[in-house]
């Protein structure tokens, strides 16, 4: 009934803006507050090595680490850690945890993403993985779904190759040729910068 206020902005992630828009106030923030602004900061950049990060997402971080007493390096470390930690979650909720359903030439897509420091323990449960992605295919009524597996450290991804469908994806989508059922896709870590903009059915 009435137009929406909304500020877009180019940056990696949304707690930027809202430290911006805050301006001095900012630094009158509880500590906790500043805190979940400083995860999600680290969280959407990956410690800064995503490709969205921009000037102000690592400023503003830096900021609030600063005031908070934290080294940024040891914190992410154990922020990731604990958040490679999936053990407590089933083979389809993994598939949805991160996950963003795009249609493309007609065809839905369910896009995942699983960002982790420990990508062999998720690859430990591949085949059951697969197996999952069959039944969300049916479940959600979609084409497909497409599972990468982000490896924070390596800066790399590892994506599932289910099918001949996937096959063509990863060969047309980033120019690799998989030979099993997985391939690796070095510096591709972003789905919304690199992923999502290079995907060819």
């Amino acid at each position: 009934s009435s137009p929406l206020t909304m500020t877009i902005k180019p940056l990696a992630c949304t707690a930027t803006i809202m430290h911006e828009l805050m301006g001095d106030a900012a630094k009158k923030m509880p500590d906790k507050i500043k805190g979940l602004m400083l995860s999600c900061i680290l969280s959407d950049t990956l410690e800064f090595r995503s490709p969205t990060t921009t000037e102000l997402d690592k400023t503003v971080a830096l900021d609030l680490a600063l005031e908070l007493k934290l080294d940024i390096p040891t914190y992410a470390s154990k922020m990731f850690d604990a958040k490679s930690d999936v053990s407590e979650f089933t083979d389809q909720e993994l598939i949805r945890m991160d996950s963003k359903k795009f249609e493309l030439s007609d065809k839905k897509l369910r896009i995942s993403v699983l960002e982790t420091t420990s990508p062999k323990a998720i690859l430990g449960r591949k085949e059951n993985l697969l197996d999952a992605m069959a039944k969300v295919v049916i479940e959600d009524d979609i084409d497909e779904v497409l599972l990468f597996i982000v490896d924070i450290l390596e800066q790399e991804s590892t994506l599932l190759v289910q099918n001949k469908f996937v096959h063509t994806i990863a060969k047309k989508s980033f120019g690799v040729e998989p030979s099993s059922d997985i391939v690796k896709l070095p510096g591709i870590v972003s789905r919304k910068k690199q992923i999502i903009p290079n995907i060819k059915l």
